[in-house]
């Protein structure tokens, strides 16, 4: 499967409840016509601090060819002129899954980490570091229910080189572990091999 996964941050003159019933009304309708859609699910900033993104878009497609074929069709492109409208930036990428610690019925709660890597660092190098040096101190955390990273591993440079996400009961165990120690050490290993993160506390709506 390749799943896409698109950043997306509101216009200046949209207040965030506005832009969220957009998202979740209006813009869902027109994405769920996009041919070749497997699995759709809108996360949500779950927080009221204002940050650089919103939230995302993720779009599951049996392949690569799918989904290009899917955002470049009239359905696609009706998608994403009503994105424009409502947009001030929109960032996409196409990752490769691969899932940490697994759920069958994940909470709708969780972390999410986007990475950029270090400009020393090639792509493979950086993936290779993140799944066999960077998991083991994720997978400390406390409480998490599911875990997964996912890399881009092709293609041109995008704003991050993968996004990792780890699931949690509720919003107030998110918060609670993400700011205890094991999580702070993480973090620094992170920031040690990072030239940039976006980190966003989210809630999944999932649509199909």
């Amino acid at each position: 499967m390749q799943r896409v996964v698109i950043y997306l941050k509101r216009r200046a003159n949209l207040a965030q409840p506005v832009f969220f019933d957009w998202w979740l009304g209006q813009h869902r309708e027109l994405v769920t016509q996009l041919h070749g859609l497997q699995r759709y699910i809108i996360s949500l900033a779950a927080d009221e601090q204002e940050g650089p993104f919103d939230g995302i878009a993720e779009l599951w497609f049996t392949d690569l060819a799918v989904a290009k074929a899917a955002f470049a069709s009239p359905a696609g492109q009706a998608a994403r002129a009503d994105a424009d409208a409502h947009v001030s930036r929109r960032e996409r990428l196409h990752l490769t899954e691969h899932t940490i610690t697994d759920h069958p019925a994940p909470p709708c709660f969780k972390f999410a980490a986007g990475l950029k890597r270090r400009p020393d660092m090639s792509r493979e190098a950086f993936g290779h570091w993140w799944l066999e040096r960077h998991v083991p101190y994720v997978k400390q955390f406390p409480e998490v229910r599911k875990y997964r990273v996912s890399l881009v591993e092709t293609g041109p440079e995008t704003i991050v080189d993968g996004l990792a996400e780890v699931w949690f009961d509720d919003l107030a165990t998110l918060r609670r572990v993400t700011a205890s120690a094991v999580v702070q050490e993480a973090q620094r290993h992170s920031v040690a091999h990072t030239s940039d993160r976006i980190r966003l506390f989210l809630e999944e709506h999932r649509i199909s």
